[in-house]
């Protein structure tokens, strides 16, 4: 059990971290960081090749402090920036003139964005030319996940197959046996003073969801749903206050707001989705500290655990099919449910909501993230009520882990095509 508990607080650790804007464009900002921090001269020309997933998931979203979205401004600041140091943190601290340094060069034309030929759905290169020389950033696998580093066509960096494979839990995460059940163990049995990490964590999302509350972002999902209780067709439970906490924090992020999220399996607004529900339930059920962290790392590692069927990147949103999941099963942890009680709150979800696709990053994720909280809600509500979809319902089978199984099936095989379809629309309708 020892071992297990390290290896489930080592992938909490390893899952979670802090980024600035989404996740996509900062990954595109990190190359181009990385380049242009060995190139040592001013830079003259970028280009930018990304996977088809990275392509669909950051050509619309917000990059902060901008005014702008899109790869080219993301890829601009990352070069002038230049401190690849900080990871997905890489815009934080780019000043106003900057800023504007970056505008000009994307006004300028000399940043482009191509598709790369490759069936990897994480895949980020940069490279960036000056008068004399050139270099080239290459992030593969996960957003931060630097596997080459060349300037002037010789290697300064490389990381081998076998280390990709070794440092990349999502590839590795057979070691970990993950099942709901296994979870569900460590949750309930891991001491109390190792997850309270936690606590910075849910404090840095709800800060996000309290600024999309107050400020005039994206479509504002949230405050509608907050605040439009006097037209009599929203009520004012508990499910419609989280799921509009949560939605009006991806309403901030996905605009640009410049407060940091804490991501989830590579994903900011997975991240929102699997610990801003469980904080604000949490406390409107005057839920202890303690608990309401347990259930947090409950949700993010059943977000982590879904995304190992789905993959990385996935044609099916993240927020809905796996960290919307995640909520429901922190829920049925803070009422006090059963093990099985959380299989059917998966079950049901599953039956409600698996047909939910990503079509990018974009201010309507709040859409979707305020449905699959409400469904949250509804199924563990159904749950503790001994009700729940079953293997009669389509894709669901009696064992959780088989559902599951076969929502990574639909989403990796018989939606290969779908991703192409989406992004064809999406750009039919832009020019990069």
């Amino acid at each position: 059990m020892q071992k297990k508990q390290e290896k489930y607080l080592s992938l909490l650790h390893d899952e979670t971290s802090l980024a600035l804007g989404c996740t996509e464009p900062g990954a595109v900002a990190l190359a181009a960081a990385y380049a242009a921090a060995v190139l040592e001269e001013e830079v003259q020309k970028i280009k930018i090749i990304v996977s088809s997933y990275i392509l669909k998931n950051g050509m619309n979203v917000g990059i902060p402090g901008t005014g702008m979205s899109g790869f080219s401004i993301a890829a601009a600041m990352g070069s002038i920036g230049k401190n690849p140091e900080k990871g997905l943190m890489v815009l934080n601290g780019i000043s106003d003139i900057e800023i504007q340094k970056a505008k000009e060069m994307v006004k300028k034309n000399i940043i482009s964005i191509d598709l790369a030929e490759t069936e990897e759905k994480v895949y980020v290169e940069a490279q960036v030319t000056s008068k004399n020389h050139y270099a080239r950033a290459v992030i593969k696998e996960n957003h931060q996940n630097l596997v080459l580093l060349e300037r002037d066509r010789k290697k300064i960096f490389e990381r081998k197959a076998e280390e990709l494979y070794e440092k990349n839990s999502q590839k590795n995460l057979e070691n970990y046996d993950m099942t709901l059940k296994e979870i569900v163990n460590f949750v309930k049995s891991v001491p109390e003073e190792e997850l309270k990490f936690l606590e910075q964590i849910l404090q840095t999302n709800q800060a996000i969801a309290r600024e999309g509350m107050r400020g005039n972002y994206g479509l504002k999902v949230g405050y509608s749903m907050l605040h439009g209780q006097k037209t009599g067709l929203i009520g004012g439970d508990i499910a419609t206050y989280a799921s509009a906490m949560a939605a009006a924090a991806a309403d901030a992020r996905m605009s640009g707001c410049e407060l940091p999220v804490v991501s989830t399996a590579g994903s900011g607004n997975q991240g929102i989705t699997a610990t801003v529900p469980i904080i604000e339930i949490g406390e409107k059920l005057g839920i202890k500290q303690d608990k309401i962290r347990r259930a947090a790392a409950l949700s993010i590692l059943f977000t982590i655990h879904t995304k190992q069927y789905l993959g990385r990147l996935s044609v099916l949103c993240g927020c809905s099919i796996a960290a919307a999941m995640g909520v429901g099963c922190g829920i049925i942890f803070m009422k006090d449910g059963t093990y099985e009680q959380m299989c059917h709150t998966v079950s049901t979800m599953v039956a409600d909501i698996s047909g939910v696709v990503c079509d990018g990053a974009k201010p309507g994720c709040a859409l979707k993230i305020a449905t699959a909280v409400e469904s949250a809600v509804r199924a563990a509500n159904m749950a503790l009520n001994g009700k729940g979809a079953g293997g009669q319902d389509g894709i669901v089978c009696e064992d959780v882990e088989a559902t599951l199984s076969n929502l990574g099936i639909l989403g990796n095989i018989g939606m290969k095509n779908t991703n192409r379809m989406i992004l064809k629309m999406m750009l039919q309708k832009q020019k990069i």
